[in-house]
């Protein structure tokens, strides 16, 4: 018998007097709150702290409401006025003092703040010893194999149409069931149930109309064949799924293509896909074999389960993003086809389930080898190309060799005028370092332009105008001299342009689409 031994805080029962926290409120409080007070503040302000500072406990919800010497550390519901968050914000205090958290521990607690400081844990601060059997709990009944059983027998044999009607009949022998419905109810019902939509009165009649014996049963297959079916059952999966058009978190990221894995949903339930299958492929998708170029961008596109996800893409620590990543990921899959809470075992084996630590990290690993996260600054997320149709998967092929041909060919340019530029006696002159005569107005309006913007003449403006550029440190010898600029309807059709050397000048045409173009060269010897 495996056996692991933990240590926990006591919870004692929610008195009778007080509301009964909510699931998101607990979750909440458990994934983005405790998890901070336990790294951060424990040390100096929970019952077992070698010193407590302050007066303060925050290792209980009374601790926390009652404060310390300075009063209460958080008032629920007004944020502002909680000494906590001043903290956190180093405001009044600064806590902790290794160091400001980041702004996004710090919006979590503002959050918490005003949805009531939800906080589950109760009574004094005690320490209990807790002993897990693993082995035990793997006995309930979750986790055993499926296996066949036999339909229990009934009384109401009229009611039994298959055999898990007499699995439901058999739990509700002691209820008093309701009359069947009218057919009109019924055909309304079956509407709402199965496409989400009412029927309409034309509909309503067709059904009442058909005296039939298999009436309800053709207008079932009907409506199971309807799109509809997808949209109304697939929308249950979508918020399993946490489908969302943006990342959340930080900085709001749309996820342009999540449109593909909803369509990819609806069209599952629309096509009775086998569950097994809707499983694998969201799981493992892109691992899959595949029949053909339709089969494989479903496979693809299902995969966007493991991260639709709600993701801090700013999180500058990579490493503590890509954990947080995998452990949404985890939590997701244990909710979703488990029906239950894995995430509790990144920290500890699970308090209540058979679920130890090391299988935690075990799929941790699986899904750490999946390459989801791109580099960066503000990271992002791994894009795949969906396959195409033959003909056209062969020319997007070749397109992506003669681009990454030029691409190659465009850096060797490069490196190449780098190198050539570096032997030469180059300078460039922007309108920031030249000298000014008369009134000239900076903009950036039109984006074509070198450094921060360009000038251009303020037409009301009367006077001499000129723009003198003096180049320095130029050697003796003769100069190609490219004069750039931006071109419009607006623009002036004689400009003159001077060499001071030689008093050369030539008019230059600026309007949008003049045959000279944007670059002149002015031929010039120093």
């Amino acid at each position: 018998m495996a056996t692991a031994a933990l240590t926990f805080t006591n919870l004692q029962d929610l008195s009778a007097e007080e509301a009964p926290l909510k699931d998101h409120e607990v979750e909440f409080f458990e994934t983005k709150i405790r998890p901070v007070l336990i790294k951060h503040c424990y040390e100096c302000h929970a019952a077992d702290a070698k010193s407590i500072r302050g007066g303060l406990l925050l290792d209980t919800r009374a601790g926390t409401l009652q404060g310390g010497d300075s009063g209460p550390s958080i008032v629920p519901g007004k944020p502002e006025e909680s000494m906590l968050l001043e903290s956190l914000r180093f405001e009044s205090y600064e806590m902790p003092p290794s160091g400001k958290l980041s702004d996004e521990i710090i919006q979590d607690f503002e959050t918490w703040i005003k949805m009531g400081a939800p906080d589950p844990r109760k009574g004094e601060s005690k320490v209990v010893s807790q002993q897990i059997d693993l082995e035990q709990g793997r006995q309930f009944w979750s986790f055993q194999p499926v296996k066949q059983s036999n339909p229990p027998q009934v009384t109401e044999q009229a009611r039994k149409q298959s055999p898990i009607d007499a699995f439901i009949r058999s739990k509700q022998q002691a209820l008093q069931p309701s009359e069947l419905a009218d057919r009109t109810t019924l055909v309304r019902r079956l509407y709402y149930d199965l496409t989400g939509l009412p029927p309409t009165p034309t509909q309503i009649d067709e059904y009442l109309n058909d005296t039939s014996e298999d009436a309800t049963a053709r207008l079932v297959d009907q409506l199971l064949g309807s799109p509809h079916f997808g949209e109304r059952w697939g929308r249950y999966w979508l918020d399993v799924a946490r489908f969302s058009q943006s990342t959340g978190g930080g900085r709001s990221l749309l996820y342009n293509s999540a449109w593909r894995y909803r369509n990819y949903v609806i069209d599952s339930f629309n096509e009775d896909k086998p569950f097994h299958q809707f499983i694998k492929e969201q799981i493992a998708g892109d691992l899959l074999d595949s029949d053909d170029f339709r089969e494989r961008q479903d496979q693809l596109i299902a995969t966007a389960f493991l991260l639709l996800g709600p993701t801090n893409y700013e999180q500058q620590d990579k490493e503590q993003l890509r954990m947080d990543v995998i452990d949404e990921q985890i939590q997701t899959i244990g909710r979703s086809f488990l029906g239950m809470t894995l995430g509790c075992a990144r920290c500890h084996d699970h308090k209540f389930d058979p679920i130890p630590a090391s299988d935690y990290y075990a799929l941790a690993g699986i899904l750490r080898s999946t390459k989801v996260l791109t580099p960066g600054n503000v990271s992002g997320w791994t894009k795949r190309p969906l396959p195409l149709p033959g003909q056209q998967e062969q020319a997007r092929i070749e397109y992506e060799k003669a681009l990454a041909q030029l691409t190659s060919e465009q850096k060797a340019s490069q490196k190449e005028l780098k190198q050539l530029k570096a032997e030469l006696n180059t300078i460039t002159l922007d309108d920031s370092s030249a000298t000014l005569v008369g009134d000239w107005k900076q903009s950036t309006f039109y984006k074509d332009f070198i450094g921060k913007g360009y000038i251009h003449d303020q037409q009301q403006a009367k006077g001499k105008k000129l723009v003198k550029f003096t180049p320095r440190q130029l050697k003796s010898g003769r100069y190609d001299v490219q004069l750039a600029y931006n071109s419009a309807e607006s623009r002036a059709s004689r400009v003159p342009v001077t060499q001071d050397r030689n008093r050369s000048t030539d008019r230059v045409c600026q309007p949008a689409g003049a045959t000279n173009g944007r670059h002149i060269r002015v031929p010039g010897q120093v």
